[in-house]
Formats: structure tokens, C-alpha cells, sequence
């Protein structure tokens, strides 16, 4: 039964592929959006089914379905392409960051240096490639309710967990091939690991996804796609039944996923989303907040460390808070030692993997400290001009480039903490997504202005 989960992975690669080949504009997303939430859960299960063979060569196929799609595009392309600001900045990131991996700075390989830029920069060749996808064969509403789809089996899948108390990962092979695949040793009082539970014991579920940190940012995407898809003309929030099970959906998997920095996420979505709105109808998605938080509260109040609880989140003490801390120091201490980076692989999932990581708890410190204050400066200039392009586009577009700049607004707003406390671009379904999307919006930019960029 558990071989569903690689089947689906596999037929969602299949299908991507021969979409592609169709020269269907969506194409890349059914692996996207079907494929890449259940990656960790698909190949834990191979392991303990001892396919652990096919682990390597399955783990492959979100590079080669990003590279095929890109040639493919690159083959069919007819028109001129003119080059946006940002796509200057995403390329220079790209040559800077790959520079690193022929000087001699660090003390891998060349083969794991070739491994950590792609960890550090491959989200650029997922940008390119929605740059060149033809806008006028995209259907973003679409998309948009495959998202849903993936977000209500979640939801379910975490009901079952919430209900059994029990870990769908404590069986589907998840601590065996962690150890195996990346030498993380199985930790915490679930035989998993610390992420999946908080430091008074109560449990944080996952559903399929890799981790409940993954399944918390997720939320926070289909979070932004249900508000920017159900916005009218008029700036009013219109959920049909289909949106509201959605939203629903994902309050609760942000809710048992036990994240404070999603949860903190979640809440700048909904204001973010009145500020740009410039409207008050989302009375009820605050009501909806308000709710949550109070059975968020009970929940915690089970074991009476409600009162600890918050006292060690607003003073740092906890655990998890310390270790940020830690990394963090760490980290930033390193990049002022060495403002011209220490090296690919030094930072990130690589060093984690051979446990030497330094400042492994914050993106914009893994890149730093890879790569120096060049290649940081020009990271955060990306992402602070998506933010921005999104703003002040969005009252000018119609349609579904308005939809999509409201939907990438919100998302990289709200992505603003989990950045500070986690190897963010680790998360393959976010980080796909977003970033097809974010190039697909900037041709629907220049769509309806090639000069004003």
C-alpha cells in the first residue's frame, strides 16, 4: 500500500514530461505540485521496500525535468528576448556563486561543490524557465487548484496523524533513510528527529510531506494562492466551497504542523493582504485566525506549559531558539571573519549531510558564508525586487498577471521568517513553484510594458 506514494511521484514525472512534449504551458507543474511534496516520502519508502537503488536515480528527476523543460522552451522559442532587470540580477547570482566552484576556497570537491551550488542556485535555472514558458498557453487558475488539491489531502492525511497520535513517518521508513542518505541519526522521544516534536513533547505532524516545517511554509503558499485567486476586480475576497475547504485545509496543517515561524507567517499574509486590498472584507479569515489560535492555545495547554512555552518563545530559551541562536552567531561571525566566503559546501545541506555545517539555521547566512557579502547582497536584492515588482505592479494588471502578482506578494512577504530559521531553498516544492511562477509573472510584466521595467 505504501508504494503508492513512489508511483504517484514516478506517474507525476511521466505525465510532466509528456505534457512538456505536447508543448502544454502547465506541463511542468503536475511533477511540481504532485511529485515533489511527497519526495522524501516516496524514496523512505523505496528504502524499506530495499528498491533503495532507484533512490539515486529518482532524486534526479527534478533537475532533469527543470533542464528538459528549459531546452525544450530554448528549441521552440521564436520570439526576441528582452531582458528584464531582474533577470540580470538572477544571472549574475548564477556566474558569481558558480566562480566558487573553480577557485581554490574550501576544502571539498570539486563534486561537492558542484552539489552545494546547486543546492545554492539552481532556483535560478527554475526562474529562467518560467521566463521563457509561453504566458498566453498558462492556465495560473490551474495551478492554483492542483495547489488546493495537494493542500486538502495533506489536511486529511495530518487528521488521520492528529487523531491516531501517531507519525505516518515512524513507519514509512523516514529515520533508516535519513541515516542512510544524509547520516542524520534518528533523535527525539519518536525515534525521528527534533523537528517533529517541541521541547515539551507534543508532537508536530507531517502528513507526506519531508518534515512539519515543510508542510508549514507549504501552507503558507496556498494560503497566498487561495486569497490572490478568489480576489475580484473589486478587491473582494469571494470564497466559493471549494476555497473555503482549501483555506480550512491549510489553517489546520499550519496549526498541528507547530511552527511559530508559520504561524507568524500566516498571520502577515492575512494583514499584508488587507494593505494591498485596501479592503475589510476578510472578517471572516480573521475569525478564522482568531479560532485557530485558541484551539491552538488548548492544544498546548494539555500538558499545562502553556505559561513555559510562551515564556521561553519571547525570551530565546527554549531549545530550538537556542540553536538558531547558535547558528546564527556562528554564521555571521564567519562571514565577518571571511567577507569573501569560505566556500561551496561549507554551509548548507552539504556540510549538514558530512556534519560540519556552519550557520545551517538561516539562508541568508548559508549563502554568506558560501559565498561571501557579494553574492548575500545580491540574494536579498533578488527577492526584495520580486516583493517590489509584485507591489507596484499589482493595481496595474488585469487578470491573471494580477492574480499572480498578489499571489507572489504575499508569498515572499511571508516568507521573510522562515528564511531567518531554516535552509529554506532546501524545500524542492517551494522553491520549484515560486520561482516558475516569479518568472512567468515578470514576461507577464513586460507583456503590458516591455520598456518599463
Amino acid at each position: 500500500m505504501l508504494l503508492i506514494f513512489p508511483l504517484i511521484y514516478i506517474i507525476s514525472f511521466l505525465l510532466a514530461i509528456w505534457g512538456i512534449y505536447k508543448k502544454i504551458g502547465e506541463a511542468a507543474f503536475i511533477y511540481v505540485i504532485i511529485g515533489l511534496p511527497i519526495y522524501n516520502t516516496s524514496f523512505s519508502i523505496l528504502y524499506i521496500y530495499r528498491l533503495k537503488d532507484w533512490i539515486p536515480v529518482l532524486q534526479s528527476l527534478k533537475e532533469l525535468l527543470i533542464l528538459s523543460t528549459l531546452l525544450m522552451l530554448i528549441w521552440n522559442y521564436r520570439k526576441r528576448l528582452i531582458f528584464h532587470t531582474l533577470d540580470y540580477w538572477v544571472l549574475a547570482f548564477l556566474l558569481y556563486t558558480s566562480f566558487y566552484t573553480l577557485i581554490p576556497i574550501g576544502h571539498f570537491s570539486i563534486l561537492q561543490k558542484l552539489l552545494a551550488l546547486k543546492g545554492l542556485s539552481f532556483f535560478t535555472v527554475i526562474y529562467f524557465t518560467g521566463r521563457l514558458i509561453d504566458i498566453d498557453k498558462i492556465y495560473i487558475s490551474q495551478i492554483f487548484y492542483w495547489v488546493g488539491i495537494v493542500a486538502i489531502a495533506a489536511a486529511c492525511f495530518q487528521l488521520y496523524e492528529v487523531i491516531t497520535d501517531t507519525h505516518f513517518q515512524t513507519f514509512s521508513g523516514y529515520s533508516v533513510y535519513n541515516e542512510e542518505f544524509y547520516g542524520e541519526a534518528s533523535s527525539g522521544h519518536y525515534g525521528l528527529s527534533w523537528t517533529f516534536e517541541r521541547d515539551n513533547g507534543v508532537k508536530r505532524f507531517a502528513s507526506f510531506f519531508s518534515n512539519p516545517l515543510d508542510l508549514a511554509n507549504s501552507t503558507l503558499v496556498t494560503t497566498a494562492m487561495i486569497l490572490a485567486m478568489y480576489t475580484d476586480k473589486k478587491n473582494t475576497l469571494r470564497l466559493n466551497k471549494y476555497g473555503w475547504i482549501v483555506a480550512i485545509s491549510a489553517l489546520f496543517a499550519v496549526i498541528f504542523a507547530i511552527s511559530r515561524a508559520s504561524l507568524a507567517a500566516y498571520a502577515i499574509i492575512i494583514y499584508c493582504y488587507a494593505v494591498i486590498t485596501k479592503r475589510k472584507e476578510i472578517q471572516y479569515v480573521i475569525y478564522s485566525l482568531i479560532v485557530a489560535a485558541i484551539l491552538y492555545l488548548f492544544y498546548l495547554m494539555k500538558d499545562k506549559t502553556l505559561y513555559d512555552y510562551i515564556i521561553s518563545t519571547i525570551q530565546l530559551s527554549d531549545s530550538s531558539s537556542i540553536g538558531h541562536l547558535l547558528e546564527w552567531i556562528e554564521g555571521t561571525q564567519t562571514i565577518i571573519s571571511n567577507p569573501m566566503g569560505i566556500g561551496l559546501g561549507e554551509s548548507g545541506k552539504v556540510s549538514s549531510v558530512l556534519q560540519e555545517n556552519i550557520g545551517g539555521e538561516n539562508q541568508f547566512i548559508i549563502v554568506g558564508v558560501q559565498t561571501g557579502i557579494i553574492s548575500l547582497f545580491i540574494y536579498i536584492t533578488i527577492y526584495i525586487l520580486v516583493i517590489r515588482y509584485s507591489w507596484n505592479w499589482y493595481p496595474l494588471l488585469t487578470g491573471k498577471a494580477k492574480t499572480l502578482a498578489l499571489c507572489l506578494f504575499l508569498i515572499k512577504i511571508a516568507f521573510i521568517f522562515p528564511l531567518f530559521t531554516s535552509n529554506f531553498d532546501a524545500n524542492s516544492y517551494i522553491v520549484y513553484l515560486t520561482w516558475l511562477l516569479t518568472g512567468i509573472l515578470i514576461s507577464m510584466i513586460q507583456k503590458v510594458d516591455p520598456v518599463k521595467i
